[in-house]
């Protein structure tokens, strides 16, 4: 397989994003500390990495949204964990792996921004949304990327999968190379 984006080069700007993050939430003046939510399972690994770095005080919580079998795209997007802490009033960043064609991520924030999961509560003051990379090839605009407009490879590896394997490579590759 081909590497599309070398280890080193994931930990510098994943780095440099967990700095970015906390900067935001610190010039928003919130004295409340950030909810970083992963969205499982592709945003795993790029989500622990980023919140190893932000150096800020944060609360983390998890979301399992799946819209993908294989390499095709279901056209739905099913919910199977929920998230669980209080929201109400923070700064919520949403992490992902990719937005492709944005159906996911609009799904899940607005299940975020309506505070409508089963055992959270209230509503976030702001959320965004954090991707490691975004493809572009949909209309939704991301708040923070660290590898913009990407093509439409599929990827493998850290944190990208092929039918649940290949996750845990540490570069990104292209699985049709």
């Amino acid at each position: 397989m081909e590497i599309i984006i070398a280890e080193y080069k994931i930990e510098r700007r994943v780095r440099a994003m967990a700095h970015k993050l906390s900067e935001d939430h610190r010039a928003s003046g919130s004295d409340k500390p950030p909810v970083m939510i992963c969205v499982l399972n592709g945003a795993f690994m790029f989500f622990s990495d980023l919140v190893k770095d932000m150096g800020i005080e944060i609360e983390v919580d998890f979301i399992r949204a799946r819209s993908y079998v294989g390499t095709d795209n279901s056209g739905g997007v099913t919910f199977t964990k929920n998230l669980e802490i209080d929201l109400t009033g923070k700064r919520v960043y949403i992490v992902d792996d990719m937005v492709d064609t944005g159906k996911t991520m609009d799904a899940v924030r607005e299940k975020v921004n309506s505070g409508g999961n089963q055992n959270a509560k209230g509503v976030p003051a702001v959320v965004k949304v954090v991707t490691l990379v975004d493809r572009k090839s949909g209309t939704y605009d991301v708040d923070f990327t660290c590898f913009p407009d990407m093509g439409e490879e599929w990827f493998v590896g850290y944190g990208f999968d092929m039918d649940g394997l290949c996750r845990n490579y540490r570069n990104i590759y292209d699985s049709k190379s």
